[in-house]
């Protein structure tokens, strides 16, 4: 796993079409953590919003060679705008979305940000679509919230739950962008909307989430987030993620080596990767990045999530005891 393996409070498995961590351990920024049982979510009317809303959820469709992919968009413009999981559509080719009692149409991609997992599709409809409206106001903890998607390809499911917690981060990306809630999510469901009792969007589902119980979960990104990038993807901005081509420990793990349990020790340099053409190899213990220190992965992390791709950084490692000093033109992340 490429730059990623975490440890920290709770685990976030990303499921087919992610296409860069398979398994992600999500760090708790902000916002309070409440059980279900510590605060009652209010009452919810969940045939009335999959009636409401259903219509303009879709399963979308798409290939990576010769692997098909699967995921959920959702309806935002009648005039053939979706929003879905940059995970699932950054990297496909052909893709078309299944609307309810529609043939499929085909999509392409305009626009997405790699580090919130957002990304919007177009389609051209015979007619206006059915659209789902942004909610006005955020959810807060503990307020009711269903999800609409195509587990494992079929669409039309739809699940409930409550917000557990606001202004979540994942290792490597933008900060404070998550909500994590208790509906539970499946393989497939990428992209789907996260709703509230209204039927407004109030988030995009981009991964299923696993506490100490093993309960399952969801993580998506927030209202507030789709509400800050949307006018960019709209006109064609592509974000991507910065890339050093390193793999090694878990953040946070005691390291083996002559750094002990300070530094990032790599593990593998991905061949033809940044990493690889700076010169890096496997025992190196990065310990600086652009002068700040590393003490683990989880630094390494976020130093290069702050980062953009053709941005050369100084990094400090330890080599057979001895400092070298290192400088990495950043890569895109695959």
């Amino acid at each position: 796993m490429n730059d990623v393996i975490g440890k920290t409070q709770m685990l976030v498995r990303r499921w087919p079409g992610m296409f860069a961590l398979p398994l992600v351990l999500l760090l708790a920024v902000g916002g309070a953590v409440l059980s279900p049982r510590a605060a009652a979510a209010p009452a919810l009317d969940a045939q009335a919003i999959l009636g409401q809303a259903s219509p303009a959820v879709g399963l979308v469709r798409g290939s990576i060679g010769a692997r098909s992919i699967s995921g959920t968009a959702f309806v935002i413009d009648p005039q053939g705008w979706l929003l879905t999981a940059a995970h699932v559509a950054r990297r496909a080719e052909k893709l078309q979305v299944e609307l309810p009692g529609m043939a499929a149409l085909d999509a392409t991609l305009v626009g997405y940000d790699v580090t919130r997992d957002l990304a919007i599709l177009r389609v051209n409809p015979p007619s206006p679509l059915p659209a789902l409206q942004l909610a006005g106001d955020s959810p807060g903890v503990g307020d009711a919230v269903a999800v609409i998607g195509a587990p494992r390809g079929q669409p039309g499911a739809m699940t409930t739950g409550e917000v557990l917690a606001t202004g979540i981060s994942l290792p490597g990306v933008a900060g404070g962008n998550f909500v994590r809630v208790s509906a539970r999510v499946q393989p497939g469901e990428s992209g789907a909307p996260l709703l509230n009792s209204q039927a407004q969007v109030v988030g995009v589902v981009v991964a299923s989430t696993f506490d100490r119980s093993r309960a399952r979960g969801g993580l998506a990104v927030s209202l507030q987030t789709i509400q800050a990038v949307l006018p960019q993807l709209r006109q064609g901005a592509r974000v991507q993620r910065a890339w050093i081509g390193i793999a090694g420990g878990r953040p946070g793990e005691r390291q083996p080596g002559p750094a002990g349990d300070q530094g990032a020790i790599v593990q593998r340099v991905m061949p033809q990767s940044p990493g690889a053409t700076a010169g890096l190899r496997p025992g190196d213990v990065v310990v600086e990045f652009e002068g700040a220190p590393i003490h683990n992965w989880m630094d390494l992390l976020a130093a290069t999530g702050q980062r953009q791709p053709g941005q050369s950084v100084h990094l400090v490692v330890l080599r057979d005891g001895q400092r070298v000093e290192v400088t990495v033109t950043l890569g895109v992340r695959p």
